[in-house]
């Protein structure tokens, strides 16, 4: 029996597990490989679809960066090859890049790619969150590609920290060593602006502050990023949300502090950023990441280092060993090897260390190998308060920060200094307490350069303005107290003349006054002026004073005092009452927000012409009244000229005017890099100035010069040639020929060569002229006379530019930089010796260069020198001074002693006479060069890295000289760079170069043949018919299409054009259009070209002209076979596939009618379907024929006539069934293809709108009128986002009905009205931009926004809202948007509160209220005004003053509430009343009126009384009958179940014990309160305590628990937190108890924390009194005892009675 069941399970298992084999994927391949060769062949694996990058149009593409964060896009171009294999290797990452959550598309739209800055193809652009970043790397390699999509480098957004997803949060801490990252709730939790909950509120306000350091991390090398995603979260088990980690390669550290900290989360990622590494080493960083620890690290050493310096190795190794300690300190130490930061701190000698002390530098000047002294030095700059030592440059950018500092200037080898030095180091610390920072510096030229000759001396800086202090050094505490009066006074500072200078050059707005503070009226005017200093600092013009008679005289200023004005250096005298202040105060402002023209000094004239590139002069008499008038017409231009960077001033001046020759005043002299031109024209007329003033700066021009000018001239530069006319009147032959001249000044002006004019004589008799005109050339002073023809300006030129003119015998010439082109471009051997001005080592260069000059002209090698500005950065030269041979342009730098020129000689010479058989190498300039001039060159482009380009230039070395017999220059580049520029990222590649238009060669470079004969085949190409007008017309009557090339012969330019057509000839010709060119300048003239080159096109004898970029061939095509330039006529245009191509991806919907001429029906469906064409274009509808069998077979079309719609959403079209004959049938057909919902705002009036607006969540209304133009315009556009808005959810309704309008205050047409939950928002934006209309919207129903009301919306929001805060602003005021922008953050927890904020723009009303000054705001409660008076930009203070319980409250009144205040409420309030009613209700008012009787006395019990009128309210609360009356105490609910009107019962009822009470809690009173439970009760207990105090809440949570057991023993148990009303009866220390037995107090003194012992005692307490009557008792009963023994005794001893007589008969 066990057998068999085991046999059974065996069975079972063998089963099971031969169909799990089956069942598994690899199963049949597995069993196909191990089968027999004879098995039938398996049948083949599903082929998955490849990757691919998909394409998209202008439209796609800016609806995907609408709805995308992260997306990827590939620019190319139809004829770049390198585009195909680019995209190739990208097509490999697509599957990559989505995993990681980037779409990737390709588009081929040069006109969209300009607009993003792509100029060359193929390229790529990154858009994060719509913020483009172009990928400069190379395109080929796709993992570096990806790596930058993915990567937090490319996601970095400036003052933003990026979120991203988990699967990029793992790569980037994989690929990043240090990353910081931000773990956030999901956005399900909270969406974005919704702060209802703690955690989300608490996350927004984290992320607010770490933005503030996201720059200053990513300078430090720390990335910084943010995730929502609570499930990593709580798999990395970090807690509560937000939460900040830190991993440090890969390592992660949580952070415990307190995140809205962003400084001391800085300092924290800093400290522990080395934590991570395995070594310890000093850490190496950049001049930027250096500024930002400087920045933010109070304690900082750094090492300035040289790695290729053996003595900075050693200190480095040295120095590796106190890095420990340093940190132990607390001292950061790093190190950075960058001359230029070592410079910038004024580091001369490297290796050298500085500590920087809360950004103070101090430069250590010890032993750098002595690794335990430099620690002592630093631990003792860590331990004691020194004045730091600062560099030159240190100072400089101290002062440039603007900081608040002193400065003592002092010389370390005086005994003085060392004095006053030892002094001042007891007040360093009382300087820091005073904000301000103390250095010192040892520099004498400094201290020249801020006029100090005799050190020491000190100097105070605020806002980088200087002010010396002129007292003894050596009393600190008056210094001291000198320094305190300078932070706290506002005293207009005192500077020298070298402060002067350096304030004017580093501030735009500066007031100086020049006093004379020896003289009286200076010091009146001083006294006076001090009262507007402030009012200059809040205008941001810094005011300054200057005692100084010669830097006074050095701006012109002859009388003291005076005021100068500076404008970025344009100085403004002030010519008015210096004793009235207000009136400066106005002039100085004035000059700031206005342009006029300024009045100068010759002095100030002359430092402008030496600064100011282009600058106009006007010289006048101000006393001549036409002089006057020409002023105020000069005016009106000065804007213009400023903003085409013209300086014009004024100048009052005879004598200086005569200094230029100006024998007339008034006139005008403009001046370009010091170079003036008169002019001659009328000055009344300020339209003909300003345009003869551009003209001067944007085109060269002969300037008119006078003789003195000309002098300054012929000193000054290289190269000027003066046309001497002599006396010359309009008209007059010097004038012609003059007029003629003119075309040779821009070829000049190229060349570097100055030409000017004159009618003065004097200089001409000076060099033996004496006939006029005359022609003269000064080289270097040296002048030549022209002795041609002056009418041939082709002459002039010819004679100017050339060589033998140039040069001067015997001479190396000196060249600009535009002559020194010019040279290079016409002259086959040229020597070039670059040197820096003033290089003295240069100059003995030179004068031995010299000696060999005549040897080179012997050669015909022209030697040359040049000391332009920048000259080593323009031909990339790797130092100053260089010597380089150019032959044919290509150039040789030679390597050797420059002293040394017989060996130069020898080396030029063999270079000239040596012939090259190698394809020359070429640097990029040359290059560029060779590109402009070269008709037809050949570049092979390589690269170093390459291992197959060695084997194919020598296989292309082969045909180097035939290239050369066909007049094609060959030449090979490995500039990378330029490569890619030009998009280049496969290596080698050979590019052709034709008049400059590259073509890319697609072939095999290994067969040097095939290149060959390629190069010739391109080089012969001219595929574009020339015609002249017989044939134009011929064509234009014939062809469908035509594009016609005009151009001019002699152009220049007109062969690079025409070979930027012909490439794009044959591709247009697909397209059905024809290109020809025509030469004929009349045709040209004759359709709009004046000045040829230019592109007609013809579309059925219709033709326009084309305004693009005509050296743009892919322009070109994308214009010429444009949808929308292609359409001929009102028909129905017919196309062909090409064309049909071309529109279905321009097109979104397309509909196509397939027909053949052979088809009988097709011509009358044709006719009918033409009628529906406008209205399908108006609906967005593009509509097509296509006479092409097989290509409607391909769709799907196998009968003809058909019509097939073509939409964005589906790739397969769909064909239209119904009757073609019925074109109304068709046009709704297409109608409901295009949108099925149909796409019209619907029309709404009177109450059904009234109605939607208040039961619709989202609602837009459009409010227009009848015959309003702009009305309609603005409704076609909204259309075009209806069905936006029903996808968000916002219904769009449109209305006439003016009655609704006016209700809500609208009044001016077209308007747009946001309403939600029936609350207003009036867009303000321009409605007829529909993208900005729908995402207003569209933000309005996702974020909760402030709403914009009118002054009618918000009266009846006044009347019907309880809390509302209105934000009165005004437009155009900075600080309104400002403070808005605060109040949006805590709108949504107004709403929390139950306060409606609205904003409105409306000053009348605003009076209203009391309004005087904008912004305001006032809060409404119930109606009742409250205007706020705090602080605005304090939004925080702002909430808190809306919810205060004080500003809620009014005064003798019972507030009303809504349903959210009431929830706050019950949640803070203990003691709460609620009148629940009805607004319908009659009898409801009248208790109302009773129960505000005792609203105050409630108060008073501190009894919180509200009143709301809400039926959801009273369900929530199971009020079931209304009018109620609900107490609630701590939330617990009491019915008052009496008479509600009266009054006096329901208070009563309110504080009575029995409803005060809650069982098993310690009742909370108020001194009231217990006043009236002393009053109605005989034993009481209070427990006096301090809110979070730890005792009393110890304590409290154990008394809590007996309450129950002094409520049995008839006790009262309450609580106070009063301390005052505490030491009424005794109580000094709290916590403490006490027991009221009829109000007689008696103090607790055991131990608190004890409940029995409490309890205990309160027992004894409660039974005192009944003790003492039983006592009592007991004596009554003795004393009754005691009185009935006494009976009982004189009873008992009472004397027997004597016996009776006895009668006498008796006895």
């Amino acid at each position: 029996m066990t057998f068999s069941r085991i046999k059974i399970k065996v069975l079972t298992l063998c089963v099971c597990t031969l169909l799990a084999l089956i069942s598994f994927p690899g199963y049949v391949d597995c069993a196909n490989k191990k089968g027999s060769q004879a098995a039938a062949t398996p049948p083949p694996t599903p082929i998955e679809p490849e990757a691919v990058i998909e394409e998209v149009n202008a439209k796609q593409l800016e609806k995907l960066l609408t709805d995308k964060d992260y997306v990827a896009v590939f620019w190319y171009a139809r004829s770049c090859l390198t585009c195909d294999k680019v995209l190739a290797e990208l097509e490999k990452i697509d599957d990559d890049t989505d995993s990681f959550g980037v779409d990737f598309v390709k588009i081929n739209d040069k006109r969209l790619a300009k607009q993003y800055g792509i100029k060359n193809f193929p390229a790529l652009t990154y858009f994060r969150e719509k913020e483009p970043i172009i990928y400069d790397g190379d395109l080929m390699d796709e993992e570096g590609v990806l790596d930058f999509l993915t990567s937090l480098e490319a996601m970095d957004l400036p003052d933003r920290i990026e979120e991203v997803n988990s699967k990029i949060l793992l790569k980037i801490i994989e690929d990043t060593d240090f990353v910081a990252v931000l773990f956030c709730p999901d956005h399900a939790t909270c969406p974005p602006r919704v702060m209802d909950k703690p955690q989300c509120r608490k996350c927004a306000k984290a992320l607010q502050e770490l933005e503030n350091i996201d720059d200053e991390a990513d300078q430090l090398g720390i990335g910084f990023v943010k995730i929502h995603d609570e499930e990593l979260a709580e798999e990395y088990n970090l807690g509560n949300l937000p939460a900040l980690v830190y991993y440090r390669h890969q390592t992660p550290i949580i952070y415990e502090g307190e995140l809205s900290r962003e400084e001391d989360v800085l300092e924290w990622l800093v400290q522990n950023k080395s934590t991570g590494d395995e070594d310890d080493v000093i850490e190496d960083v950049t001049a930027k990441t250096l500024s930002t620890l400087i920045s933010n690290i109070d304690n900082l050493v750094v090492l300035f280092y040289d790695h290729g310096n053996d003595d900075s190795m050693t200190v480095l190794e040295e120095l590796e060993q106190i890095d420990d300690d340093c940190d132990k300190h607390g001292i950061q130490f790093v190190k950075i090897d960058d001359p230029k930061a070592a410079a910038e701190y004024g580091i001369d000698t490297i290796p050298a260390i500085v500590y920087f002390e809360k950004q103070i530098p101090n430069i250590y000047d010890g032993d750098l190998m002595a690794e335990e002294q430099i620690l002592h030095w630093l631990v003792g700059q860590l331990e004691h308060d020194e004045i730091e030592d600062v560099t030159d440059e240190m100072l400089d950018k101290m002062v440039k920060e603007g900081r608040v500092m002193a400065v003592l200037f002092y010389d370390n080898n005086d005994k003085k200094s060392e004095k006053v030095l030892e002094e001042l180091e007891n007040i360093d610390d009382e300087c820091d307490a005073l904000g301000v920072t103390f250095v010192k510096i040892d520099n004498p030229e400094e201290a020249v350069e801020y006029g100090i000759n005799k050190v020491p001396k000190l100097i105070y800086f605020e806002k980088g303005i200087p002010t010396i202090y002129e007292g003894n050094l050596e009393d600190e505490e008056k210094l001291l107290k000198w320094l305190e009066e300078q932070t706290t006074s506002d005293q207009i500072e005192d500077i020298t003349d070298e402060m002067m200078d350096l304030i004017i050059e580093k501030m735009p707005y500066v007031a100086v006054l020049y006093y004379d503070k020896d003289q009286k009226k200076s010091q009146k005017v001083l006294a006076e002026l001090e009262n507007i200093d402030d009012e200059c600092d809040q205008n941001d013009i810094a005011f300054v004073k200057i005692d100084d008679d010669s830097e006074a005289k050095e701006w012109g200023i002859d009388e003291l005092p005076a005021i100068v004005f500076f404008e970025r250096g344009i100085p403004h005298i002030y010519e008015g009452d210096l004793m009235k202040e207000d009136d400066l105060l106005g002039w100085l402002v004035h000059q700031k927000r206005h342009s006029e023209i300024p009045e100068v000094t010759d002095e100030m004239k002359d430092k402008l012409i030496e600064n100011t590139e282009h600058l106009a002069v006007i010289f006048y008499d101000k006393d001549d009244k036409q002089d006057i008038r020409v002023l105020n017409e000069l005016e009106n231009i000065d804007d213009e000229l400023e903003k085409e960077g013209i300086v014009i001033v004024r100048i009052d001046n005879a004598a200086e005017a005569k200094e230029y020759g100006l024998d007339h005043l008034p006139a005008l002299i403009y001046f370009e890099n010091k170079i003036p031109a008169l002019y001659e024209g009328d000055l009344m007329n300020e339209d003909e100035v300003l345009e003869w003033l551009i003209l001067q700066k944007r085109t060269a021009t002969i300037e008119e010069v006078t003789d003195e000018i000309l002098i300054d001239l012929i000193n000054d530069h290289e190269y000027v040639v003066v046309f001497f006319t002599g006396p010359c009147e309009p008209g007059e032959k010097c004038d012609k020929t003059l007029s003629a001249l003119e075309s040779i000044d821009d070829e000049l002006d190229e060349a570097g060569i100055i030409f000017v004019t004159t009618e003065d004589t004097n200089i001409a008799k000076k060099y033996n002229i004496k006939n006029y005109p005359q022609l003269v050339f000064f080289r270097n002073r040296d002048p030549l006379i022209f002795t041609g023809d002056l009418d041939d300006e082709d002459e002039v030129l010819s004679w100017i530019t050339d060589e033998d003119t140039l040069e001067i015998p015997g001479k190396i010439e000196e060249v600009n930089t535009k002559m020194l082109d010019k040279i290079l471009s016409e002259n086959d051997h040229v020597v070039v010796f670059f040197y820096r001005e003033g290089d003295k080592r240069a100059q003995k260069i030179l004068n031995e260069l010299e000696n060999i000059d005549d040897e080179c002209e012997e050669k015909d090698i022209d030697f040359i020198k040049t000391s332009d500005p920048d000259i080593d950065k323009e031909y990339d030269l790797p130092s100053l001074p260089a010597l380089a041979f150019y032959r044919h342009k290509f150039r040789t730098i030679y390597d050797g002693d420059l002293m040394k020129e017989d060996e130069i000689l020898d080396w030029v010479i063999d270079l000239h006479e040596s012939t090259s058989d190698v394809i020359e190498s070429v640097d990029r300039k040359t290059l560029q060069v060779l590109i402009n001039d070269v008709d037809h060159l050949a570049v092979f482009f390589y690269d170093d890295k390459c291992q197959s380009c060695p084997h194919i230039l020598e296989e292309l070395e082969t045909i180097d000289d035939d290239t050369d017999k066909h007049g094609i220059q060959f030449v090979k580049s490995n500039d990378v760079k330029l490569a890619h520029e030009i998009g280049i990222f496969a290596f080698p590649a050979l590019v052709y170069y034709e008049t400059g238009v590259p073509i890319m060669y697609d072939g095999n470079l290994e067969d040097p043949q095939i290149v060959f004969k390629w190069i010739l085949e391109e080089k012969a190409d001219e595929s574009i018919e020339l015609i002249d007008r017989d044939t134009l017309n011929e064509y234009i009557n014939t062809k469908d299409f035509l594009a016609v090339i005009f151009y001019k012969e002699d152009d220049p330019d007109a062969a690079r054009v025409l070979r930027h057509i012909e490439l794009i000839d044959d591709e247009a010709s697909e397209y059905g259009i024809h290109i020809v060119k025509m030469n004929d300048k009349l045709m040209a003239k004759k359709y709009g070209y004046r000045n040829p080159p230019g592109i007609t096109y013809f579309r059925k004898g219709k033709y326009i002209n084309y305004d693009g970029d005509i050296d743009d061939e892919e322009e070109v095509l994308d214009w010429l076979t444009s949808p929308a330039n292609m359409e001929m006529t009102d028909h129905i245009e017919r196309v062909n596939r090409k064309m049909f191509e071309k529109i279905r991806k321009a097109s979104d919907y397309l509909a196509v009618i397939f027909y053949s001429d052979e088809c009988k029906q097709c011509p009358r469906v044709l006719a009918e379907v033409e009628h529906i064409d406008d209205d399908a274009d108006k609906a967005g509808i593009d509509f097509v024929k296509i006479d092409d069998k097989q290509m409607a077979k391909e769709f799907g079309v196998f009968a003809l006539p058909a019509i097939v719609f073509f939409k964005p959403t589906s790739k397969e079209p769909v064909i239209y069934a119904g009757d073609l004959y019925e074109e109304e049938q068709i046009l709704a057909w297409l109608l409901t293809q295009k949108d099925p919902s149909g796409d019209v705002i619907e029309d709404l009036e009177g109450e059904r709108l009234v109605q939607l607006i208040e039961e619709s969540g989202s609602i837009a209304v459009y409010f227009y009128a009848d015959g309003c133009e702009q009305c309609t315009k603005v409704l076609e556009e909204l259309e075009n986002i209806d069905d936006d808005c029903d996808k968000h959810g916002i219904t769009f309704v449109k209305t006439r009905d003016f009655s609704v309008a006016d209700g809500y205050g609208v009044h001016e047409y077209p308007a747009l009205v946001y309403f939600e939950g029936g609350i207003p928002n009036v867009f303000e934006g321009e409605l007829n931009e529909e993208e900005e209309v729908l995402q207003w919207l569209i933000t309005q129903k996702t974020e909760d926004r402030i709403e914009l009301i009118t002054r009618q919306m918000l009266e009846t929001m006044v009347e019907e809202t309880q809390y509302l805060a209105v934000y009165f602003y005004k437009i155009n005021c900075n600080i309104c948007d400002q403070i808005l922008e605060g109040l949006e953050l805590i709108d949504d927890e107004c709403d929390v509160f139950g306060i409606h904020m609205v904003k409105i723009q409306d000053p009348q009303l605003a009076k209203r209220y009391s309004i005087k000054t904008f912004p305001a705001l006032v809060y409404f409660r119930n109606g009742n005004p409250l205007l706020f008076e705090g602080d605005l930009q304090n939004e925080q203070s702002v909430l808190e003053w809306l919810i205060d319980d004080d500003n809620r409250e009014l005064a003798d009144e019972i507030e009303e509430v809504n349903e959210r205040m009431l929830e706050r409420l019950m949640a803070e309030s203990t003691l709460l009343v609620v009148f629940f009613y009805d607004e319908d209700c009659a009898e409801c008012e009248e208790i109302l009126e009773d129960l505000e009787e005792i609203d105050g006395e409630a108060d008073m019990f501190g009894i919180d009384f509200v009143k709301i009128a809400s039926v959801e309210a009273a369900k929530k609360y199971d009020v079931v009958n209304i009018p109620s009356l609900v107490y609630f105490r701590k939330q617990v609910p009491v019915l008052y179940d009496g008479d509600l009107h009266q009054h006096d019962k329901v208070i009563t009822w309110l504080t009575s014990q029995d409803v005060f009470e809650i069982k098993n809690e310690i009742e909370e009173v108020n001194r009231k309160m217990l006043d009236k439970l002393l009053e109605e009760n005989e034993f009481i207990t209070v427990f006096f305590y301090e809110h979070n105090q730890p005792d009393s809440m110890a304590a409290l949570e154990k008394l809590e628990n007996i309450d129950s057991e002094t409520d049995n023993l008839d006790i009262t148990f309450v609580k106070m937190a009063d301390s005052r009303y505490a030491k009424k009866w005794g109580v000094t220390k709290l916590p403490a108890m006490v027991y009221f037995r009829r109000r007689f107090p008696s103090i607790y003194r055991g131990d608190l924390l004890s409940e029995d012992e409490v309890l205990e005692w309160l027992r004894k307490s409660r039974f005192r009194q009944p003790e003492l009557n039983i006592f009592m008792y007991a004596l009554i009963a003795l004393a009754v005892c005691f009185l009935l023994y006494t009976a009982f005794l004189l009873q008992c001893f009472k004397p027997a009675p004597p016996p009776p007589p006895q009668h006498p008969k008796q006895s």
